[in-house]
Order: C-alpha cells, then sequence, then structure tokens
C-alpha cells in the first residue's frame, strides 16, 4: 500500500498561490488541492480566467507540484473543463445542505449533473460530509446510492462527522467502500460546544481511524487545519502526529511522500 499526504486549501484562504505553492514544497506535499471562487474575497480562491489559470500552472510547475483536486461551486459547468485543463483528478463538492426530503432530490439531482459532465472528463467527485444531508454516515451512504454513479463518491472527514454529532469510527463502518479522498483535523470540546483543533489536542482516536482505513484505501491523506491565523504550524503539526501515528500503529504503509 501506498499513502500519500495533500493538504486541503481553505485553512490558507487568505494566503496567495504562490505562497501557498511555496509552503507546500517546504513540506514535500508534490499534489495540491485548490479551490474555485472569487479570489477579491479570499486571496487563495482561483478564477476560470484563461489568463490567470495559465499563471496557477506556471506557479505550481515552478515548485513542483501538481495539480490532484479542485472544490467546485454552482458555477460548475464552467469550472468542470478548468479543472480538467489544470490536470486535476477530483472534484470536491462541500455544503451543508438542509436536512429536508425536497432537498434530497434537489442535491441528488445537482450531484448527478455534476458526475455526468465530471466523467465526460474522467474526473472523480468527492462529496464532503458537513452536516445537513450528509450528518451521519448512513445518511450520506444513502444520498450516494441514490445518485448511483460510480465517479461520485465521499470525502471523508472525520472531525466533521464529529463536529455535526456522528462517532467518525461509526460513520467510517458505513461510508469505507465509498471512500476516495479524506481530511483530517481533530475536535475539542470548549464548554461543552465542539471546536476544531489541531489533531493532537483533540478527541477523535486517529490509529482506530487509520486502522479501519488503510488496509483498503490507497488514496491521499488531506490535511486540513482550518484556523488561518496559524495555519502554518498548524498544518506542520498535524502532518508530524499524523506521520507519528502511522509510523506507531501501520506496518501496511510502504511509502509516505516526505
Amino acid at each position: 500500500m501506498n499513502s500519500k499526504f495533500t493538504s486541503s486549501p481553505w485553512g490558507f484562504r487568505y494566503w496567495n498561490f504562490e505562497r501557498y505553492c511555496r509552503f507546500m514544497k517546504t513540506l514535500a506535499i508534490t499534489h495540491i488541492c485548490v479551490q474555485f471562487g472569487d479570489p477579491e474575497i479570499f486571496p487563495l480562491l482561483i478564477g476560470t480566467d484563461t489568463d490567470e489559470i495559465e499563471k496557477y500552472k506556471q506557479a505550481a510547475s515552478d515548485n513542483g507540484l501538481t495539480f490532484l483536486e479542485t472544490a467546485i461551486t454552482d458555477g460548475y459547468k464552467t469550472e468542470i473543463p478548468v479543472a480538467s485543463s489544470l490536470g486535476a483528478k477530483y472534484l470536491r463538492v462541500c455544503d451543508n445542505w438542509e436536512e429536508t426530503e425536497d432537498n434530497f432530490k434537489k442535491v441528488s439531482a445537482t450531484l448527478k449533473d455534476i458526475g455526468r459532465l465530471a466523467n465526460e472528463y474522467n474526473l472523480t467527485v468527492v462529496v464532503e460530509n458537513h452536516g445537513g444531508l450528509m450528518r451521519t454516515g448512513r445518511m450520506c451512504k444513502k444520498l450516494l446510492e441514490e445518485i448511483g454513479l460510480v465517479n461520485v463518491t465521499l470525502n471523508y472527514d472525520p472531525a466533521n462527522f464529529l463536529y455535526f454529532g456522528e462517532d467518525p469510527s461509526e460513520a467510517l463502518e458505513e461510508v469505507l467502500p465509498l471512500t476516495a479522498f479524506t481530511h483530517f483535523k481533530s475536535v475539542k470540546y470548549v464548554d461543552g460546544k465542539p471546536e476544531y483543533c489541531r489533531i493532537e489536542e483533540g478527541v477523535i482516536d486517529y490509529k482506530k481511524i487509520f486502522d479501519k482505513l488503510l488496509p483498503v484505501y490507497d488514496g491521499y491523506i488531506g490535511l486540513e487545519y482550518e484556523n488561518p491565523s496559524d495555519v502554518e504550524k498548524g498544518t506542520q503539526d498535524d502532518f508530524n502526529t499524523i506521520k507519528k501515528i502511522l509510523n506507531l500503529s501501520r506496518e501496511v504503509i510502504t511509502e509516505i511522500n516526505v
């Protein structure tokens, strides 16, 4: 088995793209994730203008980086061809859709449309569990099975499951066969309320998670430290914590790109 690392862009949203690339290079992370959107709102978000896309490609190339995944928006019909031109392999969809029967129908129809268009470009869609319609593992499984497309899969985020009240290890039992991408951070409780935090500070038992996940999952380990105020240090800390956990608990890991 060969597990590799990548990083989610959200914690770096106030950085510019060139700085993001340079930092990923210092971690020896060679496959990066980006996010479509308006860079006037968050500098790291990328638009779909052809000239700007060429600049992103050049900045990545200059740092020896490859585009792995792009998070898409409601403008996915324009963004999917651009994601393909970047060389990405995955499209991430993330929203907290309200848990209603009507929403279930609308969301499943939209994700089917995204999946069909993505398939034309040989792209895999990874839908991130983020509360609402995807609050539990069983709910994620129900939605993805309703969509019924092999290229519409799950971005498994243990901390998001716990944040919205689901045991992430129990959720994994439901969604493991559907998981094609991952995000890793943790959760701690402050005055009884969940907050995202460093993996070493949180309550999630990641040895238990990895023991279930890694024997059958051959995708990327996504570092998603979300606090922009210390994202550089937080990401490095989480990277080191996961490497330590894997070294102590996983003999099935034969190579990690560090």
